[in-house]
């Protein structure tokens, strides 16, 4: 696999500028932050990120049967600068120690047993699962300031349901949740059944449409977007200022090319994923900068076979294979939203959209 190669880097003062800035914004917003947060429930088993290993819960699954999972409390980042996670966020399960594994789409979420067996819990954190069984990186875990805690329990409650345009879906690398929808009128009907709306505050989502085209002459991803508002006010290439949306198309070598909004960075800079593992497979290109436009729809086209080897350096890959929405407000906690339609992966003028 080749690894990405950013065009552009900003220089330690002006990223030290950045830091200032979004340490105030944090300051600012503490009390906020702090209110949203979940507490503990002290019944519930707890958990602080430090766990080496996945963690026995105590319920036994039977597949097919439906059972609750509810999560409480949270995990400080980095008190001082008002990064916490909900337990929301963290908390994923499996089921008799092997995959897949599930993430909980809110404070309550009831599943479908996906097989028998013991259910095991794992406080992920910023660990980066290295396969879809369970296993992360880094290797060495540390515990955080607060905790998360979760009872599970069975239930004859249906399973929680996504509302989702056909054909796409939750990525696993990030896990299901409550970031996307359909746009809908005040009664309830869908505006638009390929449209996908989103909304996002103090969580992570990536939206996956399988579709495969040849890497070729003429492939280009197209797509209309309303931003809203964005998730950060401040330069997003920095771990703690990585809230971001985006569009992203994801090749046969594994890595991905993101097109994204930026509140500061300039229209053209291009900068590999700050964040460890995604590092080596997601490059971000900013193709909007700035307020002006948002709230407004937008018409785009980019040319994938042209923009793939100014941004990604190494041997080119044979497909692309995969189109992503990306929304993450999971640092800042601010709300943002965002509709996207239209949107296409052609390798040849007059070929179906993509979504």
């Amino acid at each position: 696999m080749t690894r990405p190669s950013a065009l552009a880097s900003r220089g330690m003062f002006s990223k030290f500028g950045t830091f200032l800035k979004f340490a105030g914004n944090q300051r600012r917003n503490a009390a906020r932050i702090a209110s949203e947060l979940s507490p503990f429930d002290p019944q519930a088993m707890a958990l602080d990120g430090g766990e080496a290993d996945w963690q026995d819960s105590g319920f036994v699954a039977t597949a097919g049967a439906n059972f609750r999972a509810v999560v409480s409390g949270h995990l400080w980042l980095a008190k001082p600068l008002a990064l916490g996670f909900d337990a929301d966020q963290v908390i994923w399960l499996r089921i008799g120690g092997a995959g897949p594994i599930r993430k909980v789409q809110g404070p309550e979420t009831v599943f479908t047993a996906w097989a028998d067996g013991p259910v095991e819990v794992m406080a992920k954190g910023l660990s980066f699962w290295t396969s879809d069984s369970g296993t992360y990186t880094p290797a060495k875990r540390k515990a955080a300031a607060g905790k998360v805690g979760i009872k599970i329990a069975p239930t004859e409650d249906m399973a929680d349901q996504h509302d989702l345009p056909p054909g796409w879906s939750y990525h696993w690398q990030i896990g299901e949740g409550r970031v996307y929808g359909r746009p809908q009128d005040d009664d309830g009907t869908v505006q638009d059944d390929t449209a996908v709306q989103v909304n996002t505050h103090g969580d992570v989502g990536i939206l996956r449409y399988d579709i495969e085209r040849d890497f070729a002459p003429g492939l280009t991803l197209d797509w209309d977007w309303l931003i809203e508002n964005l998730p950060s006010p401040v330069a997003e290439d920095m771990v703690f200022t990585h809230d971001y949306l985006s569009i992203a198309v994801e090749f046969d070598n594994g890595l991905d090319l993101t097109y994204m909004w930026s509140a500061e960075l300039p229209e053209g800079f291009v900068f590999q994923c700050p964040l460890d593992g995604w590092c080596d497979l997601e490059t971000h290109w900013v193709v909007r900068s700035g307020e002006q436009g948002l709230g407004e729809w937008h018409t785009e086209s980019r040319d994938l076979w042209a923009d793939y080897p100014r941004a990604i350096s190494g041997e080119l890959p044979k497909k692309a294979v995969s189109v992503w929405l990306i929304a993450n407000s999971i640092f800042g906690r601010n709300k943002a939203a965002a509709n996207f339609r239209n949107i296409k992966l052609l390798a040849n003028a007059g070929e179906e959209p993509a979504a």
